[in-house]
């Protein structure tokens, strides 16, 4: 009799409702959509911050979430000069 074993993956790529999730290098580049070298590049430049558990790196949901919050830039409407002039021609 073989027994079967089921997996269930432990990828995450949307974020939970306590934001006291702790992600995985891998899980939060899915998260961000970018690759884990770029991830990598952001923590040793001290973009984002991270946690240590031995030699696991993990990254708190919250604090990752919090960054990005403060690196949103949100523009001004303003009317462009000239435009509405070349759309005449």
């Amino acid at each position: 009799m073989k027994a079967t074993i089921q997996f269930t993956p432990m990828l995450v790529c949307t974020p939970r409702e306590d934001h006291q999730h702790i992600y995985t290098g891998k899980e939060l580049a899915t998260y961000l959509r970018v690759c884990h070298r770029q991830l990598y590049n952001w923590r040793m430049s001290g973009l984002i911050p991270y946690i240590k558990i031995g030699k696991a790196v993990r990254y708190r949901l919250a604090d990752v979430e919090a960054v990005l919050a403060t690196l949103t830039i949100q523009h001004e409407a303003k009317p462009l000069e000239g435009f509405m002039g070349m759309l005449d021609r």
